[in-house]
């Protein structure tokens, strides 16, 4: 989005078979080419790609993720020896960090998973239900796209959607989601550099086919109503 090309891509999977894509300029070529192969390799694959200068590390790259994993682990760990809520430590130690803005969206059972493999996306949806007759649905698509709590739309990609496992905060990705999960939804503010027009060209609503504008999670602790 800011200019690096996708290619080179190199490849491979765990029987040591590897391919080697370059299509120049055209990123969208480059990933249909490499979805198609993933898919003949067995559904999985290892890649390495965007090659770049330390400058356009600097210029591109949201900066000290690895301090950031670091981060979220202790607080993980450090809350389950103190025996408090883990999730909500979680959410906490975002304060300091460039991703700034984390709350917990909705508490649940997971009631639904209506879950494919298509064109080398998991894509479906989640259902789960809270308190009384609450409930939220997150789409995704590999990802999690969309988060609805009963008609209000809560938070949108490219905000994080993080489905994790209420009483100890470990992740669950969407091949992971299973009826009968107990759950926490938490939505996360993406980095500015991901919110400019540029990024959300790429990464926006509209990328992915829902018809609804970006609004950043913040701005959504007031109803917006999902169409």
């Amino acid at each position: 989005m800011y200019g690096i090309s996708a290619s080179p891509l190199a490849m491979a999977n765990e029987h040591d078979e590897v391919a080697i894509f370059d299509t120049g300029s055209d990123n969208s070529r480059l990933e249909g080419l490499a979805r198609g192969v993933t898919s003949r390799f067995g559904g999985m694959a290892h890649i390495a790609q965007y090659s770049m200068t330390g400058a356009d590390v600097k210029r591109t790259a949201i900066p000290r993720t690895l301090s950031l994993a670091m981060t979220i682990g202790r607080s993980i760990r450090l809350s389950r020896e103190q025996r408090v809520d883990p999730v909500q430590a979680l959410v906490d130690s975002l304060a300091d960090t460039l991703y700034g803005y984390g709350r917990v969206l909705f508490h649940g059972k997971v009631i639904d998973v209506d879950r494919r493999t298509d064109e080398g996306f998991a894509r479906g949806s989640v259902r789960i239900a809270g308190v009384g007759d609450e409930e939220l649905e997150v789409q995704f698509q590999n990802e999690n796209l969309i988060a609805v709590q009963s008609g209000v739309m809560v938070a949108i990609v490219p905000d994080l959607i993080c489905i994790v496992e209420a009483d100890t905060a470990e992740p669950v990705t969407t091949e992971g989601l299973r009826y009968g999960q107990r759950v926490a939804v938490i939505g996360i503010a993406t980095p500015p550099i991901m919110r400019t027009p540029e990024a959300l060209a790429v990464f926006g609503p509209a990328s992915f086919g829902l018809d609804r504008p970006f609004l950043p999670v913040e701005t959504l602790e007031q109803p917006v109503l999902a169409e």
